[in-house]
């Protein structure tokens, strides 16, 4: 390991390896410092007895021609070294039986809607375009400025403080159509009478627009697509090692304190845990609730059950009461649940006649009973869930895995294990990329615009062009 380098990254998430390989790619020297021993983040494979599962992935955003994704791997010129299969449907929704399979277009959902509630075409159609209007001018606005909550006017200043609940308000009352539109509130880990309006409208259009893809062969082919990328221009990958401290000399950031030594650096992004990258800024933490995280069992089964890629369970179209019982019961009447069909578009992911299957719940960290003592117990209960959803999937079980909140803080260092960074609200409080401290910047989803691979992604890339400026006194490219 070299002990001057001009960008030291710290956190190998998608965050930190998008900013550290777009700047490697730019030739600047850089070194990335991952306190565990895998990078990634949330975005990363397992494999147990021949079942390989991503860690708590379903499908993800930002591969259209416009997401955030796909600019990143363009401006690497790696689009085709991974594999993207487009989910058609998009998901299926279970309301109890009622199914419904939602599409990835807006043509497509809009007769999907104007089907489930033709009395209400006009205000489908209303809602719809709003939509797309905040979706337009959010592709083409920094997410500071988006969703900071400043220097921005028309429709965004009309939705800025209002929630996803408030915004359907407006336009549709029938109870399904209206379940189709929040059936993806859970991706942002807030009900609908809670999340911000922006920040939901943003990630449901990124999917019904761009549409929603699964990584052929896993989540780690996009870690792994990344690294190669930043090894492929010189920059290195150090794991199993934290960073302590970020040093500051003449009031700027001036490298990191690792096992073993200081690091000089002439720039440092920070893509870790939100305490911890406060307290290196020596500023507070974002007065702001950490999201609410998940509760996963794997599943290995044998032969090949009707499990759509994506379906999304619920007890009946209120999906705002599916968020009760998260810090009392993830399995409760009231709870929905996500299925997820790994190898059914991935069959590698499974041997040879068999599937492999996550169940994903809401979970909170702070649960009614400690996590460790009744993660076995929560697991025979949300197999009885999903047998409402899957009939006869218990039986087929001839693997089983589960994680915890606990489990998913231990292995990404993410305060108690949030799955989105901060709490997407109203308020949608988050760390800038850009700090108070010269040359330190942060990125990852407590930085904006928020949580999810895609929006990691572009908080990864605008720490990038933080950075290099500080060097340069340029744009970033």
């Amino acid at each position: 390991m070299k002990r001057n380098y001009d960008i030291a990254v710290i956190g190998a998430g998608i965050g930190g390896l998008t900013a550290g390989a777009l700047m490697a790619s730019k030739g600047y020297s850089v070194a990335v410092f991952e306190a565990g021993h895998v990078p990634g983040g949330y975005c990363t494979s397992f494999r147990r007895h021949g079942f390989m599962f991503d860690s708590c992935l379903d499908a993800i955003s930002g591969w259209g021609e416009d997401g955030w994704l796909r600019r990143v791997f363009r401006k690497l010129d790696i689009e085709e070294k991974i594999e993207m299969v487009r989910l058609d449907p998009l998901r299926v929704d279970n309301f109890a039986g009622d199914k419904v399979n939602v599409p990835g277009s807006i043509p497509e959902l809009m007769n999907l809607l104007c089907g489930i509630a033709p009395g209400e075409k006009d205000g489908i159609l209303n809602l719809l375009d709003t939509m797309e209007e905040i979706y337009r001018i959010a592709m083409s606005t920094p997410p500071e400025i988006l969703y900071g909550h400043y220097g921005t006017r028309g429709i965004i200043w009309k939705y800025r403080e209002k929630t996803y609940k408030e915004l359907l308000d407006e336009f549709i009352a029938n109870p399904k159509a209206r379940a189709v539109m929040c059936d993806r509130c859970a991706f942002l880990g807030l009900p609908p009478s809670k999340v911000s309006a922006l920040a939901m409208t943003v990630m449901f259009m990124a999917y019904s627009s761009g549409g929603g893809y699964r990584i052929k062969g896993g989540a780690r082919n996009l870690t792994d697509a990344l690294v190669k990328a930043l090894f492929g221009n010189g920059g290195e990958l150090h794991l199993n090692t934290p960073v302590s401290d970020v040093m500051i000399e003449d009031g700027k950031a001036c490298g990191v304190a690792v096992p073993g030594g200081k690091i000089l650096a002439k720039a440092v992004i920070a893509a870790a845990d939100a305490a911890a990258m406060c307290r290196m800024a020596g500023t507070d933490s974002v007065a702001n609730k950490a999201s609410i995280s998940f509760y996963m069992v794997y599943l290995g089964l044998r032969g090949a059950p009707e499990i759509p890629d994506s379906m999304g369970y619920y007890p009946g179209y209120d999906i705002e009461s599916t968020f009760a019982d998260v810090a009392m019961d993830v399995a409760s009447p009231n709870a929905s649940l996500e299925i997820i069909n790994y190898s059914g578009l991935s069959p590698a992911m499974a041997p040879g006649g068999h599937t492999s299957v996550m169940l994903m719940s809401k979970a909170e960290y702070s649960y009614s009973r400690p996590w460790n003592e009744c993660r076995d117990y929560e697991a025979e209960k949300v197999l009885s869930l999903a047998e409402k959803a899957i009939p006869g999937i218990t039986e087929s079980v001839v693997f089983r895995e589960t994680a915890t909140p606990l489990t998913l803080e231990k292995y990404t260092g993410n305060l108690r294990g949030a799955a989105f960074g901060w709490e997407q609200n109203v308020s949608n409080a988050r760390i800038s990329s850009r700090t108070r401290l010269p040359g330190l910047f942060f990125a990852g989803h407590w930085t904006y615009p928020g949580g999810g691979i895609e929006s990691v992604a572009a908080s990864g890339l605008a720490a990038a062009e933080g950075a290099a400026a500080v060097i340069n006194k340029e744009a970033f490219n």
